[in-house]
């Protein structure tokens, strides 16, 4: 096996979402499968050997550690992460996985750019980072990663969990990465930071161009 997993990033593969505690604005990972009050080790097992038969250990290591990232760099609500199927366009074929961030940006401070700057810093980045051999996807060019978060304005941490329950307009980044362009990574010719860069990205549909934030620059979802 080329990489080895924490019992606790099995987590990851359960397709309902995990609720984060409102009084907390960054949960910790579940540091076991028994933690999750719907997580049976039975389950878990099942639905790990699915993905990795259909789409091979990649996908597993990288929905694993998209959930991890989410929840430890800023969640607020639910976060759940799911690997849905191959698709093409841009004349290519991408494994589909969606994330349920849990993030709620304060868009007074935050706009799109660097909404999609703060997510590929801390969810993307440190995810493909796992990768050290490249990307390897069965009959796919690469991934498409539709995160989905929310914005609104709101001042402080406090102000945000005792509103909790209106968290703003939705919205879902889509990432698209290549294998290829990881393999550049892998050869040293460019930084994950820098394919940002290069990578295709929407918000809501709407092509964004996205410059890399500076690599000392890595900025919460809200004020706080």
């Amino acid at each position: 096996m080329r990489r080895v997993l924490l019992v606790g990033a099995l987590a990851a593969i359960l397709c309902s979402p995990i609720p984060a505690p409102a009084s907390d604005p960054t949960p910790a990972p579940p540091p076991a499968l028994d933690d999750l009050p719907s997580a049976k080790p039975k389950d878990v097992a099942r639905l790990l050997r699915k993905v990795r038969q259909r789409h091979g250990e990649d996908a597993v290591v990288v929905q694993t550690h998209l959930l991890l990232n989410a929840m430890q760099k800023g969640a607020v609500l639910a976060t759940g992460v799911r690997v849905e199927r191959v698709e093409e366009t841009l004349g290519k074929r991408w494994l589909r996985i969606v994330l349920e961030t849990g993030f709620v940006f304060d868009d007074s401070t935050r706009d799109r750019v660097r909404r999609a700057q703060i997510l590929w810093a801390t969810i993307m980045e440190p995810t493909l980072a796992r990768l050290e051999d490249g990307l390897q996807v069965e009959q796919a060019d690469g991934m498409l990663v539709e995160m989905q978060s929310y914005h609104r304005p709101y001042r402080s941490a406090d102000e945000l969990r005792a509103s909790i329950h209106a968290p703003g307009a939705a919205e879902a980044t889509h990432f698209y990465v290549a294998s290829v362009d990881l393999d550049e990574v892998v050869r040293g010719h460019r930084t994950l930071r820098a394919l940002l860069a290069d990578a295709h990205t929407t918000i809501d549909g709407q092509v964004l161009s996205v410059r890399p934030p500076r690599d000392d620059e890595v900025l919460p979802p809200g004020p706080e």
